[in-house]
């Protein structure tokens, strides 16, 4: 935890001020130490916003899991927002960075942690106070976790996946640059928070699973999903003038309006709501408990590719209309203190202290993750949703027994145990059922390169800006899954505003309630810890609760190995930086005729991302433009400058 220092308000902004070097305090507020005194400033507040777009054509795109479907150019670009809070009383301060991403995920936070420990020190920003999410868009480059399974589609029909150092920098760099922003432009300010809802802005997808819970449950809510939306106004005080420079909020709902058809990167609804806000502020529009909420219900069928904008806009313009409400009337200012608390949980084995006997395994799937959300997706093979191990089918369960030869063939050389490898003993089985176990990730072997292919060890957060609450939550949590825990941590901190930010710091899948998983729908069947999942979160985010209720730290906890993932995608990016198409050839040494491989184009003005195929990745190639030979390598960059000239490097993003 970040250690506390006994300074005065007056104290504390004159040291900030000349640590920070911040000219924007000095220009615009002249004596920072006098600024902060103005009645009613509560806080330094700042934002920033970056690009993190990889642009490259040809690459696997995230949260579909279609091998087909890859990037053909950008529509809109992706973005790290982030918002800073510093309490000056404590020093201690927060900050939040909401990404156009599919998640936040633990080797993007643990890079952004030690780039930004390099430049301000090991004390400023460090686990605890840091939150990374993602709005869980499914229509951006994928390959930025270290966890094989999320990157298995990425390298293409009858291709390994693998992670993409490429994007990873995109990523990395651009969030580090936004909370850059933030930080240098911290300034005495206010937040105002706001709540409303919006009606028939998603619909719940998984009606047959949430009607598992219990009626009395269901009728205390009303509704089958959650439809309200929470915001922050961020302002800038000096003197009597407030000048708004941002707004977060959270609402439920996929963004997955733009299918598996489509091939251009987006934000989705939830970057198209933030776009309407233009250049004047930081508008992030962030998730909750959407995990089983689909825009794309109401309208009957999957997005094919030919109306999606149509789709993304009704409901991003549904989510920015309420947003600018929310906005424009809000008036009443978050007050109070800063705190978190963040440690790691070993999901693989949590013992449920009111349930004798009950515990999480580790991870497994069931059958009918393969059938995907049959809401959003066309899945590769035609499984059902809601496949039991009391309901399956004698050609299911052919299927399912076959399951270890589908994952040798998927992932060969991975150990990926299937359902009747004897690594599932009748413990494990039992301790997943009723799901029908179709892989075992958490029994995978972990002395491969796939390894590891799932989590095991996932962060929790919770941080505290006065009388608001978010909880940093690692997966994508169903809606009455997210009531509960939203109930358990507000019965030990009875915040007056409590956000669940879902998809944050890293991604476990699905949380399902106990009632839901035995359904075994889409989201059921991928909870990958058993039917105690959301309950040994409950378990545990009430520890971390009750340690910031009490003013006690908290321990690491089970701190997963340092990420470091061996299956890479051998990608090379070629960045055309001319006006005219080129085609290169490719040939073993300077003097060897071309190879026949399949051919390449480069556009004008574009990066195109090549895989190196499997027999030159350890030797690399030539590669013959413009009557220029240059030797290439995996992980290559190579820019064609506009005069032709050609330079291969270390990659880096395009400036």
């Amino acid at each position: 935890m970040q250690p506390q220092v006994n300074l005065s308000r007056r104290q504390f902004l004159s040291a900030a001020s000349m640590a920070m070097g911040s000219m924007i305090l000095d220009q615009r507020f002249g004596d920072p130490a006098q600024a902060v005194e103005l009645p009613g400033t509560e806080y330094l507040v700042g934002v920033g916003k970056s690009d993190i777009t990889d642009p490259a054509i040809g690459l696997g795109m995230q949260g579909m899991a279609d091998k087909h479907q890859r990037t053909t150019g950008v529509e809109s670009q992706l973005y790290a927002k982030v918002f800073i809070v510093v309490d000056p009383e404590s020093a201690k301060r927060v900050a939040i960075a909401s990404t156009d991403l599919w998640s936040g995920t633990h080797i993007v936070k643990h890079e952004v942690l030690q780039r930004l420990q390099k430049i301000y020190g090991p004390d400023l920003y460090q686990l605890a106070n840091l939150l990374i999410s993602g709005t869980h868009t499914h229509s951006g480059p994928g390959g930025y976790s270290h966890y094989y399974l999320y990157n298995h589609s990425l390298g293409g029909p009858n291709q390994i996946g693998g992670f993409d150092r490429h994007n990873f920098e995109c990523i990395v760099s651009g969030i580090v640059a936004a909370i850059q922003q933030a930080h240098h432009q911290l300034a005495p300010g206010k937040i105002y928070v706001n709540q409303g809802q919006i009606e028939d802005c998603g619909r719940q997808r998984s009606p047959a699973a949430y009607e598992q819970n219990p009626e009395a449950e269901r009728k205390q809510y009303g509704r089958d999903t959650d439809n309200e939306m929470l915001l922050l106004k961020f302002v800038h005080v000096n003197g009597t003038t407030e000048t708004p420079i941002g707004l977060l909020n959270w609402y439920a709902i996929h963004p997955t309006d733009r299918g598996q058809y489509n091939t251009l990167v987006t934000g989705d609804n939830k970057g198209y709501a933030a776009e309407q806000f233009g250049e004047s502020i930081v508008a992030a529009f962030a998730n909750a408990n959407c995990g089983d909420v689909s825009g794309n219900v109401a309208y009957g069928s999957i997005p094919t590719g030919i109306n999606d904008s149509e789709r993304m806009q009704k409901h991003g313009q549904q989510q920015y209309q309420q947003a600018q409400v929310l906005f424009d009337q809000a008036i009443e200012p978050l007050q109070g203190s800063i705190d978190y608390r963040h440690t790691f949980i070993d999901m693989s084995h949590i013992e449920i202290a009111d349930q004798p006997g009950k515990r999480t395994w580790p991870a497994a799937l069931g059958l009918s993750f393969a059938a995907g959300s049959s809401e959003d997706s066309d899945p590769p093979f035609q499984f059902r949703e809601g496949i039991t191990v009391r309901t399956i089918t004698k050609a299911e369960a052919s299927i399912l027994a076959a399951s270890g030869v589908i994952a040798a063939l998927e992932m060969p050389g991975a150990d990926l145990p299937g359902h009747l490898d004897r690594k599932l003993t009748r413990d494990f089985v039992d301790g997943h059922a009723p799901k029908p176990i179709a892989f075992a990730p958490g029994l995978a072997n972990p002395d491969t390169d796939y390894y590891p292919i799932t989590p095991k060890g996932v962060p929790i957060q919770i941080l505290k800006i006065g009388n608001l609450v978010l909880t940093g939550i690692p997966g994508e949590i169903t809606t009455m899954a997210g009531r509960r825990l939203r109930a358990t941590v507000q019965a030990e901190l009875k915040a007056d505003y409590l956000a669940l930010a879902t998809y944050a710091n890293a991604f476990s899948q699905y949380i399902t309630t106990f009632e839901e998983y035995q359904a075994q729908h889409y989201e059921g069947a991928s909870t990958l810890y058993g039917p105690y999942t959301l309950m040994a979160y409950q378990q545990e985010f009430r520890k971390l609760a009750l340690a910031m209720k009490r003013g006690r730290p908290i321990s690491l906890g089970s701190v997963p190995p340092a990420p470091d993932p061996q299956m890479m995608l051998p990608r090379v990016t070629f960045r055309n930086l001319t006006k005219v198409l080129l085609t290169p050839t490719f040939h073993q040494n300077e003097t060897s005729p071309p190879l026949k491989l399949s051919s390449l184009q480069l556009p004008p003005e574009t990066d195109v991302a090549w895989m190196m195929p499997k027999d030159y990745r350890e030797t690399g190639l030539v590669v013959r433009l413009d009557g220029a030979n240059v030797k290439i390598a995996v992980n290559s960059l190579v820019t064609i400058h506009a005069d032709h000239s050609i330079e291969v490097s270390p990659y880096h993003p395009l400036t």
